[in-house]
C-alpha cells in the first residue's frame, strides 16, 4: 500500500493513556503501584507480601488480576474487599477498587464465552468474543512476528511476555472495558485501544467496510511497546506520534505519505489558527468532540515526529525514549533531541507543515465517516448504497450512470455495462472518474473480460487504496491477466482492511506458493 485512505488510516484510533483513578496509597510505599504502572507484573506481584493482610491487599491483588486478564478472579478479589467494608466507603483505595471491578465486570460481559487461541511462537494470545473473528487468528500472528522482530530492533525493547489482544464483536463494548463512553466511541470513530497490558480492538468484520485492521494491531503494540519502554511515562501526544509513524514499519522499511484529507485538515487548521493543542489530546485523543478533531491530532503528531526523525535521524527518537523514561519532560526530551529549545522546534514544524499542506485545503479529499455494519453479511456491497453518482452533476453522464445501477441490481450486467460507457462518453471528466471505473471495471470483471476490468479497477484503487472490495477485484483482474506478483499485492492490501470477503480467500489460494497456507485458504474460498 503506498497511500491512506481518509477515515481509514488518519482515524484508525487508539487509546494508551486514559484517566483512571489515582493510586491509593499502600503499606509498600509504592512498590506495587510502580509495577503495576509499569506493567511489570512480576515486580507488582513480589510487592504484595509487604502490604498487610486484609482488604487493602486482596483489593490490590484484584487489580493485578484485571492486568492478568482473570476477570473472574479479580471481580471476586474486589467484590470481597469492598463487601468487608475496610477500605472505607469514600476513600481512594474503594474508588480504587471500584473502578477496576466495574472494569473486571465489563471484561466478561464484552467477551462472553471467548474463544482464545496461542500464535505458534507463543508470543501472542488472541480472545475472540465471537468464534467467527477466529478467522483472523493466522493473518494477525504473521504480522505480529514481522511487527516484534522490526519494532523491537526500533524501539529497543521486546516483551518477555505474551502480547494479549481481545478482538470484540460490537464497538460499544469497548466502553464496557475502558473509561471511555459511547458517546466519545461513536463521535471518534475509535476502534482499538491499548491499556491495562492488554490491546482490544473491534472486529473489521462488524464495520461496514473494514478498516485497516493489521495496521491498527501494530499501531495499538507501538503503544505496548512504548509503555514498556518508558515505564509509562510517555505521554499522550508522544504516544500517538509515534504509533502512527511505525504502524506500517512491519510492511515496509519507509513511512507511507500522509493522504490527501490530513494534509488538507493541517492547512485549514493553520490558515484558522486552530491547531489541536498537545494539552487537548490528554487523557486522550478518542475524548476528542469529533472525527475531524481527532484526525488533525494525529496528522499533527505524525507529522511532528516525522520530522524530527527526518531532520535528527533515528537517534533524535531514541533519545526522546531514553529522557522520557527516566523522567524527563518529553516536551524537554524533544527540544534536546532537536538541540534548541521546544518553541524554536514547534517553529520549525510549523513551516514544514506549511509546505507539506500547501494548496490540500482546495482538494476534493474529505474525511469519510466511519459506519458501522447493521446486519450480518460482511461481504455486503456499500457501493450501490443511495445515489452514488450525484458528483456528476444533472447531465448525461449521470443519468446512463443511473441507469447502470439500476440494471446491475436487477441483475442485468451485461446491459448496465452499456449504460456506464455510455456515461464515460458523455462526459470528458466522466471518463476518469473512480466510482464509475469501479463499477463498471467489477462488471467487467463478472462478465470475464479482465482485460477491460483492470485499467478500469486502477483507477478506481488509486482514488481509494484501502477500499477493501476494490482490492480484490484488482487482484483477481491481475490474476487472471497473469500477473501473480500484481495481484498478491492487492489482494493483501484487501486482506488487512476487509478478510471477511469470501472471494478474496479462492485468489488467495491461487496465489500462494505455501501448502498449509494455500489449504487454509481454500477451506475459505466462497464464491
Amino acid at each position: 500500500m503506498t497511500s491512506r485512505s481518509p477515515i481509514l488510516r488518519a482515524l484508525a484510533l487508539s487509546l494508551a493513556l486514559l484517566v483512571t483513578p489515582a493510586p491509593a496509597a499502600a503499606a509498600d510505599e509504592g512498590g506495587f503501584e510502580d509495577g503495576l504502572a509499569a506493567w511489570d507484573l512480576d515486580a507488582a506481584r513480589a510487592a504484595l507480601p509487604t502490604i498487610p493482610r486484609g482488604p487493602e491487599r486482596q483489593a490490590r491483588e484484584g487489580i493485578l488480576a484485571v492486568y492478568e486478564a482473570d476477570y473472574a478472579r479479580a471481580e471476586s478479589l474486589l467484590t470481597a474487599a469492598l463487601a468487608s467494608g475496610g477500605l472505607g466507603e469514600s476513600s481512594a483505595a474503594a474508588e480504587e477498587a471500584r473502578h477496576y471491578l466495574a472494569l473486571a465486570r465489563g471484561s466478561q460481559r464484552a467477551l462472553g464465552e471467548a474463544h482464545t487461541v496461542t500464535s505458534p511462537d507463543g508470543q501472542v494470545v488472541v480472545a475472540f468474543a465471537d468464534r467467527k473473528d477466529m478467522l483472523l487468528a493466522p493473518y494477525l500472528f504473521a504480522t505480529m512476528a514481522r511487527a516484534r522482530a522490526v519494532l523491537g530492533a526500533e524501539l529497543g525493547v521486546t516483551p518477555d511476555h505474551p502480547v494479549r489482544f481481545e478482538i470484540l464483536d460490537d464497538p460499544a463494548k469497548l466502553a464496557l472495558v475502558t473509561p471511555l463512553t459511547l458517546d466519545n466511541i461513536y463521535a471518534t470513530g475509535t476502534i482499538g485501544i491499548t491499556k491495562y497490558r492488554r490491546i482490544v480492538m473491534v472486529s473489521p468484520r462488524v464495520l461496514l467496510m473494514g478498516y485497516p485492521w493489521l495496521d491498527t494491531a501494530v499501531h495499538e503494540y507501538v503503544h505496548y511497546l512504548i509503555t514498556l519502554r518508558t515505564r509509562n511515562l510517555a505521554p499522550v501526544w508522544l504516544q500517538e506520534g509515534l504509533a502512527k509513524l511505525l504502524e506500517a514499519r512491519w510492511r515496509s522499511p519507509t513511512t507511507p505519505p500522509l493522504d490527501a484529507a490530513s494534509r488538507r485538515l493541517l492547512a485549514e487548521a493553520l490558515g484558522r489558527g486552530d491547531l489541536v493543542t498537545l494539552a487537548e489530546m490528554s487523557p486522550s485523543i478518542a475524548m476528542l468532540p469529533t472525527q475531524e478533531r481527532a484526525a488533525l491530532a494525529y496528522a499533527e503528531v505524525e507529522t511532528m515526529l516525522s520530522f524530527l526523525r527526518d531532520q535528527r535521524g533515528e537517534a533524535g527518537l531514541t533519545m526522546i525514549l531514553d529522557r522520557v523514561r527516566a523522567g524527563e519532560s518529553a516536551e524537554d526530551a524533544l527540544a534536546s533531541a532537536w538541540g534548541a529549545d521546544f518553541a524554536s522546534f514547534m517553529a520549525s514544524w510549523t513551516d514544514h507543515v506549511r509546505r507539506l499542506s500547501a494548496g490540500a485545503a482546495k482538494s476534493r479529499a474529505a474525511l469519510k465517516e466511519r459506519r458501522f455494519r447493521d446486519g450480518d453479511d460482511p461481504a455486503a456491497d456499500a457501493s450501490l448504497l443511495g445515489d452514488v453518482f450525484s458528483h456528476l452533476g444533472g447531465g448525461r453522464a449521470r443519468q446512463h450512470a443511473r441507469l447502470g445501477v439500476l440494471l446491475t441490481l436487477r441483475g442485468h450486467p451485461r446491459a448496465a455495462a452499456i449504460e456506464y460507457e455510455r456515461a464515460r462518453r458523455a462526459d470528458p471528466q466522466a471518463r476518469s472518474d473512480p466510482k464509475l471505473a469501479r463499477r463498471l471495471g467489477e462488471i467487467y470483471l463478472q462478465l470475464d473480460d479482465p482485460e477491460r476490468a483492470l485499467p478500469l479497477l486502477e483507477i478506481a484503487a488509486a482514488d481509494d487504496p484501502e477500499q477493501a472490495n476494490v482490492a480484490a477485484a484488482e487482484g483477481r483482474a491481475r490474476l487472471r491477466v497473469g500477473d501473480r506478483e500484481g495481484a498478491r499485492d492487492a489482494l493483501a492490501r484487501a486482506l488487512r482492511i476487509n478478510p471477511f470477503i469470501p472471494s478474496l480467500h479462492c485468489d488467495l489460494a491461487e496465489v500462494s506458493d505455501d501448502e498449509p497456507e494455500t489449504t487454509r485458504e481454500r477451506a475459505l474460498c466462497r464464491e
